[in-house]
């Protein structure tokens, strides 16, 4: 029986050896990352969908700021605002032709949103870097007044997914690439489903009024932590 219940001990004793095995703690590809808040200045490329009628914001530029707050686990809440300095084709609709097109006008896009991110490694970083993923819900606003065919952008809702990679320190400085898709919607005028004398109509009469547009961005970021 003594012998049997020292066995046993060994093999206790033995598991907790085995649990050590790997890395040491300072040597580990892996390291905590505990810091709450972050302040993040970005800029990148904004991915502007035109739409059918070609008259949505272009491809342009974009600037921002983002505040991140580590709510519990892999969550984080991030807050955005963002401006794309993008320009957009001005159509007038009784015309045809090449006289159709007025050529381009400054249209700048805010995009303001909030949303919810994951680290896909936890609490940890491996090698300093952080994987996520996200996703969350904003508007985007454009102050252009309606042009001549009474288009405007206006202000709608946006939905945006998308992923990035934070690269973590234990100082107070970071950086982090995020891929984001935004989505909303272009309203299109009544004014671009009618045809004029001799011609034909900017858009079909079989094509919807308003149209989701995916416009993907790209954006790099230099992150200061607030608190740890």
């Amino acid at each position: 029986m003594k012998l049997v219940l020292t066995a046993a001990l060994l093999c206790f004793g033995v598991a907790p050896l085995a649990a050590q095995v790997g890395s040491e703690p300072d040597k580990s590809p892996y390291q905590d990352f505990t810091y709450r808040q972050d302040f993040t200045v970005f800029g990148g490329y904004f991915g502007g969908n035109q739409g059918t009628a070609g008259v949505g914001p272009k491809s342009s530029p974009i600037i921002g700021v983002r505040y991140g707050l580590h709510i519990g686990g892999p969550a984080e809440l991030s807050v955005r605002l963002a401006r794309a300095s993008s320009t957009r084709n001005v159509l007038d609709p009784t015309k045809i032709g090449a006289a159709r097109n007025l050529g381009t006008e400054s249209d700048p896009i805010w995009i303001a949103d909030i949303g919810i991110n994951l680290a896909l490694t936890g609490q940890k970083s491996f090698h300093h870097f952080v994987p996520t993923f996200g996703m969350g819900i904003g508007v985007a606003k454009s102050g252009t007044s309606p042009d001549v065919g009474t288009y405007a952008f206006g202000t709608g809702f946006a939905i945006h997914f998308g992923g990035g990679l934070k690269f973590v320190t234990h100082g107070p400085w970071g950086a982090r690439v995020d891929l984001t898709d935004y989505l909303w919607q272009l309203s299109y005028p009544s004014g671009y489903f009618l045809q004029p004398t001799g011609g034909t109509a900017v858009l079909a009469a079989n094509q919807a009024q308003n149209e989701w547009k995916q416009n993907p961005t790209i954006t790099f970021g230099i992150s200061y932590i607030i608190s740890r």
